[in-house]
C-alpha cells in the first residue's frame, strides 16, 4: 500500500510539474516580454526548479544578481539568468530597480567615458587654439601685407599720374619750343629775304 501511494504521489508531481511547465511556457509566450530585475536587498536568493520551496534549488543568488522575467506563478516569478539557466524567485525578493553597486558600477563607468570624451575635447580644443593662433598671425601677416600692396598701389598711382603729368608737360614743353624755334627760324628767314 505505500508504494502503491508512493508511487501515485510521484505520478501527481510528475503530472504538476508537466502542468507548470506548460503553464510557464504559454505563460512566456502570452506575455512575450521580458523585464530586467535584480535580486534586491543584502540577501541571497534562492533559485528553484519550480514555484515552492520544495523544489530543489539551482542556484544561490546574491544582492545585484540582473535576471529576465519570463513570467510568474503565485508568489514566484520564473526568470532566466544571464548564462541561460531558468528558474524561479520569490517575486518579493526581486525589483526592478538595479542595486546601488550596479547603479555605482555604471555611474562610474559613466563617468570614466565622460572623463575619456573630457580628455579628447580638450585635446581638440587646444588643437582648435593652436590652429586659430595660426589663423589669426596669418590673417595679421595677410592684413599687413594688403595695407602694404594698397599703399604700393597708391603710390603707383601717384607716379604714373606723375609721369602723365611730366610726359604731358614734355609734351607741351616741346610742341612749345619747336613752334617758338619755328617762328624764330621764319623771322630770320624773312628778315634774310629783304636783304
Amino acid at each position: 500500500m505505500d508504494a502503491m501511494n508512493h508511487g501515485r504521489a510521484r505520478t501527481r508531481n510528475a503530472v504538476r510539474k508537466g502542468w507548470l511547465t506548460g503553464l510557464a511556457l504559454l505563460s512566456w509566450g502570452v506575455l512575450g516580454h521580458a523585464e530586467t530585475v535584480y535580486v534586491s536587498g543584502h540577501r541571497e536568493v534562492m533559485l528553484r526548479s519550480g514555484p515552492s520551496v520544495e523544489h530543489r534549488i539551482l542556484a544561490v543568488l546574491e544582492t545585484g544578481n540582473r535576471m529576465e522575467t519570463q513570467g510568474e506563478e503565485g508568489n514566484y516569478q520564473l526568470v532566466t539568468l544571464p548564462d541561460g539557466r531558468q528558474g524561479y524567485v520569490l517575486k518579493s525578493f526581486l525589483t526592478t530597480e538595479a542595486p546601488p553597486r550596479r547603479r555605482v558600477q555604471h555611474l562610474a563607468a559613466r563617468v570614466e567615458s565622460q572623463a575619456a570624451e573630457l580628455g579628447r575635447l580638450r585635446s581638440e580644443n587646444l588643437q582648435l587654439k593652436a590652429d586659430n593662433e595660426r589663423l589669426t598671425s596669418d590673417n595679421l601677416s595677410n592684413e599687413r601685407q594688403l595695407r602694404r600692396l594698397r599703399q604700393e598701389r597708391a603710390d603707383h598711382r601717384q607716379d604714373v599720374r606723375l609721369w602723365w603729368f611730366v610726359a604731358g608737360a614734355g609734351v607741351l614743353l616741346t610742341g612749345w619750343l619747336m613752334g617758338w624755334t619755328r617762328v624764330r627760324l621764319r623771322r630770320k628767314a624773312r628778315g634774310r629775304s629783304f636783304i
